[in-house]
């Protein structure tokens, strides 16, 4: 009776660990593995301009797919500007791993990225071109349950449309997540070219779509951001900021051959480093700016719907415009923490935030036109200078009037005499009596980043003088410590060396001064 007992003991116990073990591989089968390829090409061969940002916008959307995207750094591939050889060992390499990852994942995804030139038939890596066919050929060899292909390069949407393919509605929207085949993304449509900008150092496309998959394209607010909605917000916003650029509007265009119900997730914004919740009052455009002063990720935001965004930790400046008005805030988000956007964080300032439209050539073109026309303001000032005269302690009253061209180079004249003590006050002494010199000219100021609260100005002084009731000449180079109490008022400090052709004259070095300025 003992013996049957024990043997019953056993085989619950072997029936147990049998489940437990059927269990063990069923949820390991039950886990998505994604693999991501991202290449940027600069280079595009000597008939062909230099890209600037191809490599970086790689990198970008490497960033985001690494943070928030699922994937791992051991399954992320960033090939920097790679000839066809490296790139097809590469995608050799890639299927090898997808290859034996099919026997502990139940479900295997992949997604590729490629930034750079192209035409209507190849993308092109260096001075040597790769055809479409061949590379969706690779792509298709891949045994993953899911294939997503984005290029952002000219005439792209060629590549989507190779072996008949057609666009089609967007996914449907659901909770079942078991869409399998393949889907094509594309910057812009066959006769387009595809721009850069220098505002956002980046390409209009990947930018948006870097926006997009950080949380901006959240529509439904679910904390998740699937390929149907990153690509419409790709879409608008890439077509809003081409729309009057010399090379015409761009649409970004996508084909999809899939099975099954719901949509891919492309991004987890609650898996990034920090949460940043921008706030359901806070409403109009808004750009965000990382400690490097890249900017990061920018959308429109709606009054009413609160925004999730996953970022790293670090610094960021937050610029926010709407109803004509600018507000500014900078913030500290660390790892692991949340921090929501309140109206109360944003500060209005006077600072001009410009977004100028246009890819490479446009911006240049913009830039060109704009120096053409210079814009003035006139500026006053009121100070006075304090200085040694023949040994003594002095103090020089004056000022200077004239014009600032395109608020940094400023262009006038300048005077100042000797201030003496009478009466209980201080007068202005022009006598040019022995002891009091005067002297006054013409002043050239350079402000670097006038827009900011306190900056630098840099100028000097060419004239002439009278002291023992001689003349002179005089050089008085300046530096000065600018704060900006308004838009029109400032206080001015700063430290200058007068230089004169003879000796003997009365002024010595250094002389401090300050004063108020006024002007736009």
């Amino acid at each position: 009776m003992k013996n049957k007992q024990i043997l019953s003991l056993v085989l619950i116990f072997l029936v147990l660990n049998g489940i437990n073990l059927f269990a063990e591989q069923n949820n390991s089968k039950s886990v998505t593995k994604r693999f991501a390829m991202m290449v940027g090409a600069d280079n595009g061969g000597k008939d062909r301009v230099q890209l600037r940002y191809a490599v970086s916008d790689a990198k970008s959307i490497s960033k985001v797919f690494e943070e928030i995207g699922g994937v791992a750094p051991e399954d992320r591939i960033l090939l920097e500007n790679p000839d066809p050889t490296t790139f097809f060992l590469e995608m050799g390499r890639l299927k090898e791993k997808i290859n034996r990852s099919k026997k502990e994942y139940s479900r295997i995804e992949v997604v590729f990225y490629y930034s750079g030139h192209s035409d209507e038939d190849h993308i092109f890596l260096g001075n040597e071109k790769v055809s479409y066919k061949d590379f969706r050929e690779t792509i298709n060899r891949m045994d993953a349950d899911v294939r997503i292909a984005i290029l952002d390069s000219c005439a792209s949407a060629a590549f989507a449309r190779i072996k008949g393919g057609k666009k089609r509605l967007p996914f449907l929207l659901d909770t079942a997540y078991n869409m399998k085949g393949y889907a094509f993304m594309t910057s812009s449509s066959s006769d387009e070219v595809s721009q850069e900008s220098d505002r956002i150092k980046g390409s209009f496309f990947t930018h948006y779509l870097v926006s997009g998959l950080r949380g901006a394209a959240d529509m439904t607010q679910d904390g998740r951001v699937t390929l149907s909605e990153a690509y419409h917000f790709a879409f608008n916003e890439t077509l809003a900021q081409t729309e009057k650029t010399m090379s015409g509007p761009q649409h970004p265009y996508y084909n999809i051959q899939m099975t099954g119900t719901g949509d891919v997730v492309m991004t987890d914004i609650r898996q990034g480093s920090v949460l940043l919740i921008i706030n359901r009052n806070i409403s109009g455009k808004i750009f965000i700016h990382d400690q490097e002063d890249v900017l990061v990720v920018e959308l429109t935001k709606p009054s009413g719907r609160e925004i999730e965004l996953g970022l790293e930790e670090g610094i960021y400046r937050i610029i926010n415009i709407r109803e004509g008005n600018v507000y500014e805030s900078e913030i500290v988000l660390q790892k692991g923490d949340s921090f929501e956007l309140n109206p109360d964080n944003l500060a209005k300032t006077d600072k001009k935030y410009t977004t100028p439209r246009g890819d490479v050539e446009f911006q240049s073109r913009r830039e060109a036109l704009l120096r053409g026309r210079v814009k003035s303001h006139f500026f006053g000032l009121i100070g006075t200078k304090t200085t040694s005269v023949y040994g003594e302690q002095a103090f020089l009253l004056g000022g200077s009037i004239g014009f600032t061209f395109n608020r940094s180079f400023s262009v006038g004249i300048a005077a100042y005499a000797r201030a003496a003590a009478g009466m209980g006050a201080l007068e202005l002494d022009v006598d040019f009596d022995p002891g009091k010199p005067a002297y006054g000219g013409v002043i050239f100021e350079y402000s670097f980043a006038p827009h900011r609260k306190i900056y630098l100005k840099a100028g000097a002084l060419f004239g002439s003088g009278n002291s023992w009731g001689k003349g002179f000449f005089i050089f008085e180079p300046e530096i000065d410590v600018v704060v900006n109490l308004s838009s029109f008022v400032r206080i001015v400090g700063g430290l200058s060396m007068p230089f004169l052709n003879k000796k003997n004259y009365g002024l010595e070095n250094p002389i401090l001064s300050i004063g108020f300025q006024f002007g736009k």
